[in-house]
């Protein structure tokens, strides 16, 4: 392992795939609660919730170079990883494709998605609206926590439609029409190199594929040692909630393969989050 963990969002990778040892219960938290819009030509006023964190189970062993690979021979079927599988919204048009409705806007109605009328001037995806008629073809006037502006949508189910550093991961209320929402910016969780001070480079799912990865999130209360997850807290700065058997903890992670060990006393550095290959402090058994 070296110090730097690459961050794997290829679509070909099987979330947890192989690791019978680690029983990953991550909550990705990748839902953005909305309300729905009873006029469709309402903005929606929207919880921003996409950066919840919560608890990753992960074994310990007393010897980390036990933790390995296991080889395959033979004939194998291969997973491809999850397949987009975008939902097709009901109405008289298509709300993801901004030519659908002319020089009109596909929205979303009372029984399906109609042709409404753009007022000018005609708002981008990005910028600030109070409409959804003020919004451009494709982009509704939502607020997640940062004020109403005009949001891409996106269909349920679709990987890759929203483009780099984006996912399908924002709801309105509605089972197909979903909003494309920034993910969690990657980090190197060992570096602890995110560039907000009050974030923890900490363990992560990419929302659509289901990768794991490293990600920066607003540290939370929770000290090294004490429990963790749903209504105990997320843990602080430089800790990682991992749980082994049925208890909890705030652990700090480690580079297995460092020249020094870098944990505490009564701790060593032979825990391991399979899932992401990450190592942390375990303490030491007697």
């Amino acid at each position: 392992m070296t110090r730097s963990i690459v961050v794997v969002l290829a679509l070909g990778l099987a979330f947890g795939c192989g690791d019978n040892d680690v029983d990953d219960a991550r909550d990705a938290s990748s839902g953005i609660d909305a309300s729905s819009a009873i006029d469709a030509s309402s903005a929606i006023d929207a919880s921003a919730s996409d950066d919840a964190s919560s608890t990753t189970d992960a074994s310990a062993s007393d010897d980390a170079s036990a933790i390995t690979d296991a080889a395959t021979s033979g004939d194998a079927t291969i997973d491809g990883g999850p397949v987009s599988m975008p939902c097709t919204a009901t109405g008289a048009c298509d709300p993801f494709d901004p030519t659908s409705c002319g020089e009109s806007a596909c929205r979303r109605g009372a029984s399906g998605t109609e042709c409404r009328a753009i007022t000018t001037p005609v708002r981008a995806a990005g910028e600030t609206c109070t409409r959804n008629d003020e919004c451009a073809a494709g982009t509704l006037c939502l607020n997640f926590g940062d004020g109403f502006h005009c949001e891409r949508m996106c269909p349920e189910g679709s990987i890759g439609f929203c483009g780099d550093g984006l996912a399908c991961s924002g709801t309105i209320g509605d089972a197909c029409i979903r909003v494309c929402r920034p993910i969690p910016e990657p980090c190197d969780i060992y570096a602890q190199d995110c560039a907000v001070a009050a974030d923890t480079c900490t363990l992560a799912t990419h929302p659509e594929t289901r990768a794991p990865y490293t990600a920066c999130r607003t540290a939370g209360p929770r000290l090294r040692g004490e429990t963790c997850g749903g209504d105990a807290g997320t843990c602080g700065h430089d800790l990682i909630c991992i749980r082994s058997g049925d208890t909890t903890a705030c652990r700090q992670p480690c580079d297995p393969e460092a020249a020094v060990d870098e944990c505490t006393t009564g701790e060593s550095c032979t825990g391991m989050a399979r899932t992401w290959m990450v190592g942390f402090c375990a303490p030491i058994t007697p």
